[in-house]
């Protein structure tokens, strides 16, 4: 081999040195980058299944959640239905009791809510037709000496059941739609409690 082959040569192995140099940090590097790129893959795709994982629970909080409120808004509903029923029908049994049981309320009424003075008592039209005879007597003879004492008016109101004491122009309206609507919130509270807290407890 000649001294320029010789020289030649020798650059090619340097050059073969440099490159395999070269070529091995290059390979070095890229897998660093590919472990690297790995792991942030890793990393990524855990935190998205913890944050799809999260969003599910909450989900599934939130359907739950709008589910018993659902129940409990239907449920609720269904006692109040049960309950307007039961008004509903002790207000009818009240309204077409027997005349003579039915005219015992009217005067427990009129005990009640009268005042002292002469009051007008009116009445529907049903229950003009039924006014027990001498009606307008017994009311005055069992309010003998209270202040009190009454005519009924002939004229027929429209109420649905009652009666209406009216003095002048100041009127009690003992109307049982009147009564019923005054204490309403009372009445179906008790029915409430009657019919649902007592039998759970």
């Amino acid at each position: 081999m000649t001294g320029i082959e010789k020289i030649i040569a020798k650059i090619e192995d340097d050059c073969k040195a440099v490159c395999d140099e070269i070529i091995a940090k290059a390979e070095a590097e890229a897998g660093s980058l590919l472990e690297n790129a790995k792991a942030q893959a890793e990393k990524v795709k855990n935190e998205a299944i913890l944050a799809a994982q999260r969003k599910c629970q909450t989900d599934i909080e939130l359907a739950r959640s709008k589910a018993e409120h659902d129940y409990n808004r239907e449920i609720l509903a269904a006692k109040l239905d049960i309950i307007n029923g039961v008004i509903g029908l002790a207000l009818n049994k009240l309204k077409n009791l027997p005349d003579d049981e039915y005219f015992d309320v009217i005067e427990k009424l009129i005990a009640r809510y009268s005042q002292s003075g002469h009051g007008e008592l009116r009445f529907s039209k049903k229950d003009l037709d039924r006014l027990p005879e001498g009606f307008e007597a017994r009311l005055n003879q069992k309010f003998s000496g209270s202040g009190k004492s009454f005519t009924i008016s002939s004229s027929p109101i429209d109420i649905d059941g009652g009666v209406v004491i009216a003095y002048n122009d100041v009127e009690q309206n003992c109307s049982f739609n009147a009564l019923l609507n005054a204490s309403l919130d009372d009445i179906k509270d008790g029915l409430f409690n009657e019919l649902f807290v007592r039998d759970s407890t």
